[in-house]
């Protein structure tokens, strides 16, 4: 895991924390990703997967993280 993945995915936890209804599992199944991944790319194909075998609570949330998560790398990748 790259620090900079790490730093976009810390940020933008913070940011989607109002929104989440379950965020003690969110944090806890991104950071399981975290560790798996070095590249955003890799990071948001199993975050794709991960959404489609969850139940529909914790699909919304781990959407919800991953619009935020790639506005802020298409907000970064466009500086």
């Amino acid at each position: 895991m790259s620090s900079s993945l790490k730093h976009l995915v810390n940020a933008t936890l913070e940011d989607v924390i109002p929104y989440i209804s379950e965020i003690k599992w969110v944090q806890e199944k991104i950071n399981g990703i975290l560790k798996k991944v070095d590249q955003i790319n890799e990071f948001i194909s199993i975050l794709e997967k991960e959404i489609e075998k969850t139940s529909l609570t914790r699909k919304t949330d781990l959407k919800i993280f991953l619009t935020y998560f790639q506005k802020r790398v298409k907000n970064i990748a466009s500086k």
